[in-house]
């Protein structure tokens, strides 16, 4: 099946789930239960988007937001909130390291959380040529520190005691 390029011209998307939507095609084709997926989550939010369906086989691909109608590209800017969620980090209260394993006590906007660390070499990364830093824990999830100049002198001390 050739790759389906999808645009205000040749499709709309309806949001059907938290982070699922509709592909209706111009010629009367559905594609139901379609992922959203950002082929370049950290640089790019708006660009080069996979659509996928449940054994993760991309059906189509959105090349830019502003290219669809704007209740499609609403609908996938809805999953985009839900699925890459990713807390803010605003304060690192504590980090202690045990056998490697560091275990982070911070505030992010959602609240208060601790989480471990793994690998500390490929599970905290600076976005170089940004102030961006991207901490993913044991579980998989990811935190961000949009950008580590604005962290109090403490947060920032102890952040780069591992970077």
């Amino acid at each position: 099946m050739a790759r389906i390029y999808v645009d205000k011209y040749t499709g709309k998307l309806e949001r059907t789930d938290l982070y699922l939507v509709t592909l209706t095609l111009k010629n009367g084709d559905v594609h139901s239960n379609l992922e959203p997926r950002m082929l370049f989550p950290f640089t790019n939010h708006s660009m080069y988007i996979a659509l996928l369906n449940k054994e993760e086989k991309e059906i189509a691909f959105v090349r830019d937001l502003a290219e669809l109608d704007e209740a499609s590209a609403n609908a996938i800017e809805e999953c985009f909130r839900e699925y890459y969620m990713i807390p803010k980090i605003t304060r690192v209260i504590s980090c202690e390291d045990k056998f490697g394993n560091l275990k982070w006590t911070v505030e992010t906007d959602r609240g208060e959380i601790t989480f471990q660390i793994k690998n500390r070499h490929n599970d905290i990364k600076h976005l170089w040529g940004t102030p961006r830093v991207i901490v993913r824990d044991s579980n998989d999830n990811r935190y961000e520190i949009p950008n580590y100049k604005e962290l109090d002198a403490r947060s920032a001390r102890l952040l780069f005691s591992y970077l």
